[in-house]
């Protein structure tokens, strides 16, 4: 039986829309899945009791559906998890970051990040692990051991004033730099280009805004370096004499029997 050309585009059409709509609904579902994990809903538990976030958003604060094609920022490996959720309120809209992790059967956030449609170059910080260790992709672990960033890492727990590319700088106590440099403070005054001054607990900057660290002058930069990567020298064991073995000896007695022969 022939098929017009007609017939055979109009099949393929709805084809390909039963594919792409079968392919939407399961996307759905998993989403709707993750929405139903204890972890994100203790994520979104603790933005909407979030002074900050509830300052800036405006209440109520409403989830949206992630995207489960990024997987970059949208991920769960069943040990760590970390995803970015669309989030609005009647004042603002932004992105929600957290990060989880699973211990023994129980997940825990260990970060959690607020960033504003209309202040896209920082973030404001919902919670952080106290002692947090570093976790990351491999390309943030080389970073963070084999670059000059340790030397950005060596001012955790200190003072300083970083200075923005939009001509704005930020002063205060950081807390925390990860692989890619990004960086958390605690205390700190945002100054924007116009010289107006913001004063915030928890503020998050990401590498990309950043033009300059300044270390404080009482800081040594080679003893900081040094004592970031560990830079001593290693104390070298004492060589301890080796009691030779019987079997030690007795090729020891061969060899020296062979070379006497060939004399």
């Amino acid at each position: 039986m022939t098929i017009s050309t007609r017939r055979l585009v109009q099949i393929a059409a709805w084809g390909g829309l039963v594919v792409a709509g079968t392919g939407f609904y399961l996307q759905q579902r998993v989403v709707d899945r993750v929405r139903n994990y204890d972890y994100y809903k203790h994520a979104l538990k603790n933005l909407r009791a979030h002074s900050g976030a509830v300052q800036y958003l405006g209440e109520p604060i409403k989830d949206r559906r992630f995207k489960l094609s990024d997987s970059t920022n949208n991920f769960s490996d069943g040990k760590t998890a970390r995803f970015s959720i669309p989030v609005s309120g009647p004042k603002d809209r932004g992105t929600y970051y957290f990060w989880a992790e699973r211990d023994n059967e129980e997940w825990k956030i260990t970060r959690a990040e607020l960033e504003l449609k209309s202040n896209q170059d920082a973030r404001l910080v919902i919670s952080k692990k106290m002692n947090p260790v570093f976790v990351g992709t491999s390309k943030e672990k080389f970073n963070y051991h084999n670059t000059l960033l340790c030397l950005v890492q060596a001012m955790q727990g200190k003072n300083t004033t970083v200075d923005l590319r939009n001509d704005s700088y930020i002063c205060g106590l950081v807390v925390a730099v990860d692989g890619y440099m990004n960086m958390t403070f605690e205390n700190a005054v945002y100054c924007d280009p116009q010289g107006n001054e913001y004063h915030f607990d928890n503020l998050f900057i990401q590498s990309r805004n950043i033009r300059y660290v300044h270390i404080p002058e009482t800081t040594s930069i080679l003893l900081a370096i040094k004592r970031e990567i560990g830079g001593s020298k290693k104390r070298i064991p004492d060589k301890k004499a080796v009691t030779s073995s019987r079997k030690v000896k007795k090729a020891l007695k061969q060899h020296m029997d062979t070379v006497a022969s060939l004399e």
